[in-house]
Formats: C-alpha cells, sequence, structure tokens
C-alpha cells in the first residue's frame, strides 16, 4: 500500500520524498513536466534555508546541482553615494553554513528526485489532470500517456506552487495581495561581475537584483509597478530586459549585467503574497511550500519557507502512526507564525525599495541615515539570513514599522 503521494516534483515535494522514502515509508512523487527545466525563479536560500536542507538529507543535491555560495551582499542605488556602497559578509549568521546559495532550480529538483527514487520512491513524471479527494482515504486521480491511474494512499501533500493546485481541490482559499511586478531570466558570460557578490537597489522605476551562480552566468530579477506590467513581454522584451539594468548607480553603469548573454526564458508575474485563510490542509492532506501560502518574492524566501514545510511534515509523518489533522496542529501554527513574519519583512522591504519616485527616493536616504545611527532599525533585514523565530520580537511590531517610515518619510 501506498502510504503517501506528493503531489509535485519541486523543492518542496521532492525533498518530502527524500526524508519520507529514506524513512521508509512507500511514496509515490507525481511532477506535471516531462522533465524538469528552468522555470526562473526559486534559485536562492538562505542559510537558515541550507539547515533545513542539511536536516532533510538533501543537501548534497544543491552542491551536486551547481549550487554556489554566495558571500557579499552589495546595495548599489540612486539613494547611495559611491563612496557609501559597501560589501556586507553575510557568511557568519549561522555557524557552520556560510553564506546562501544559488543554483540552477531545475538541476537540483532533478537531482533531489533521483535520490528519492534511490530511496524506493515512486517517480511519475508527465502526470496531468490531478485530482485529489480529500478524507481517511484520500484518493488521488493521474493520467499519463498510458492512461488514467488511481492510488488511494494514507496521506496525500500537495506541493504544486503557486498554482495550488490540490489546494483549491481540497477547499483552502487564499488571502492574495500584490505590490508590484517582477520579472527574472538566466544570463552567461557575467565574467567582469565579482562572483560571489550579489547585489540589489533601486533607481527610476526598476528595483533590480543579481544572484551569480558562478563561472559567469546569473540570475537576474526586475521588479517595477504593476502599470508597467507589460514593458518586458512581447518581441524585444528580452533586450529592453537587460537594457534596464544600464544604471547610473551600478559600476560602469551596469556595463557588466547589459552585455551579458540570455541563458534562459525570461518570464514575467505578478508578485503576489498569498495567505490561507484557514489551516493549509483538510483530512488526508496536507499542503506545503508555496502551495500553503508565501510572502512577496521580493524578500527570497520561499525555497527556506519549502524546505522548513517539509521537514516539519515529515517528522510529524516518521514520528508518530497519528496522521489526523489534530496531529498536524503544531505545524499549522509555527508556518503561520513565520509566514506573519515573513510577509510583515517582505511588507517593509517593498515600501523602502520598490517604491519609486522623489519621495520614495528621499525615504530609502533617510531610512540609511536612521539605520546607520542605530542598527536595530536593520532588524527586518535579518530575515534573508536567519529563521523568522530568531529575528528580535520588536522587528515586528506595528509601533517599528511606523517609526521606521514616520522617520524616513
Amino acid at each position: 500500500m501506498t502510504d503517501v503521494v506528493i503531489v509535485g516534483g519541486g523543492i518542496a515535494g521532492a525533498s518530502a520524498a527524500c526524508r519520507l522514502s529514506a524513512g521508509g515509508l512507500e511514496v509515490v512523487l507525481l511532477e506535471k513536466q516531462q522533465a524538469y527545466h528552468d522555470l526562473v525563479r526559486g534559485e536562492w536560500l538562505a542559510p537558515w534555508g541550507i539547515r533545513e536542507a542539511q536536516r532533510l538529507g538533501v543537501y548534497d543535491c544543491f552542491g551536486a546541482g551547481g549550487a554556489w555560495e554566495i558571500r557579499e551582499w552589495m546595495t548599489w542605488d540612486e539613494a547611495v553615494e559611491d563612496d557609501e556602497v559597501e560589501a556586507v559578509d553575510m557568511t557568519g549568521f549561522i555557524p557552520g553554513v556560510g553564506g546562501p546559495m544559488s543554483f540552477p532550480h531545475h538541476a537540483v529538483c532533478e537531482l533531489m528526485a533521483a535520490q528519492a527514487v534511490g530511496s524506493g520512491a515512486r517517480l511519475v513524471m508527465d502526470a496531468s489532470r490531478i485530482q485529489v479527494t480529500a478524507g481517511p482515504q484520500p484518493v488521488v486521480t493521474y493520467r499519463t500517456p498510458e492512461g488514467r491511474h488511481e492510488i488511494r494512499p494514507r496521506m496525500v501533500l500537495g506541493a504544486t506552487g503557486r498554482g495550488c493546485t490540490v489546494g483549491r481541490q481540497i477547499g483552502v482559499t487564499m488571502r492574495n495581495s500584490m505590490h508590484h511586478w517582477g520579472g527574472g531570466m538566466m544570463v552567461e558570460g557575467l565574467d567582469a561581475w565579482p562572483a560571489d557578490v550579489q547585489a540589489m537597489g533601486t533607481e527610476g522605476d526598476v528595483m533590480f537584483m543579481v544572484f551569480p551562480q558562478g563561472y559567469g552566468r546569473a540570475r537576474l530579477y526586475l521588479n517595477f509597478p504593476a502599470e508597467n506590467k507589460l514593458r518586458y513581454r512581447g518581441e524585444g522584451g528580452v533586450e529592453r530586459f537587460l537594457a534596464a539594468f544600464e544604471l547610473d548607480c551600478l559600476p560602469d553603469r551596469g556595463k557588466a549585467v547589459t552585455e551579458a548573454v540570455p541563458a534562459g526564458p525570461l518570464s514575467v508575474w505578478p508578485s503576489v503574497s498569498s495567505v490561507p485563510e484557514g489551516p493549509p490542509l483538510a483530512e488526508g492532506v496536507v499542503l506545503i511550500g508555496d502551495e500553503a501560502g508565501n510572502a512577496d518574492t521580493v524578500l527570497g524566501t520561499g525555497l527556506s519557507c519549502a524546505m522548513r514545510d517539509s521537514r516539519t511534515v515529515c517528522d510529524i509523518l516518521l514520528g508518530s502512526a497519528d496522521w489526523s489533522p489534530a496531529a498536524f496542529e503544531p505545524y499549522v501554527r509555527e508556518r503561520e507564525f513565520r509566514l506573519d513574519r515573513l510577509a510583515f519583512g517582505a511588507d517593509i522591504v517593498s515600501r523602502l525599495h520598490v517604491e519609486f519616485g522623489e519621495e520614495a527616493v528621499e525615504r530609502r536616504r533617510r531610512a540609511r541615515r536612521l539605520m546607520a545611527k542605530n542598527f536595530a532599525a536593520q532588524v527586518t533585514g535579518l530575515l534573508n539570513m536567519v529563521a523568522p523565530e530568531d529575528v528580535p520580537e520588536f522587528g515586528f511590531s506595528e509601533f517599528f514599522a511606523e517609526r521606521l517610515f514616520r522617520e524616513t518619510a
């Protein structure tokens, strides 16, 4: 009998398949793609997410899949003078972990799926029309080129990402909000860029990010106003995307980036924050990863959350014969707390860095002065490095936010 069916073979689903199959459970992993390919997003793992990957036993998949340690963070911004630009060391936030990792998402997923198969899981690629029915004995149906299939496992994990395919089928609804749009693309030939330095900043009406992946490759991101959502679509979109990095704030006006060569698809999306309206589960079904809710992508903690979700739910499944909804209450409570903090931090980052115009520039400039005088004002920035529960509580109060923006308005 199948113990667990996991719907979605991304980072959350594949890591759970590795852990559960290694723990002796009969696992089936369903993935809709015929083969893993570049999905653009989800290629940056914070140090606290790396620690979760170690606990799950999937850390080696990142290294084998091309993970690159990023050691420094630099902010180039129209509100930052040249002599104020400094490198922030990201390697010392969690002992024994080092800096965050940047990597090709699809390569890591493929290796995780292979590890799960090596531990006894059954992997089904090209699984379409997946339907999940919750209940004491849940039912999963799907189609492959060979026909229709049905499985009646003890438990289903929904890990289909922001599409929330399983969540919608079991009646989980989301409260969605959107602050801006985002876009991303892989490039190569970025040889003039320092290989272990990630960067972000805002100029004009774009907020940019550069995440090196080693050997001249990097993932580029832009965040921009919703009214400009069509700017990088259609013919010439790739060229306009690269040209957007021609910025006065960047060294040599961004020449290292603008002369890079596209090495993957360009994708743009509404940067949506989704909070579940109730527990992200039903009898016989538990949601993990982005399917269980997510903060705005500007914070970059989606994969770390996926690792935490996977590890927490797997610990419950492997630790007890009780797989009732009540058994997952600790997961629901911890995740609600975590998502509240991440959403709060993402809101502050969006208001500071993804709003544009003269007032926004002055707000960032004053915020930098405040943070330089009082290190405590930088507290929400820790969310990129350490787990939400390890960030001081005062950084998540309305008083803190009000004071920050009052001081910087």
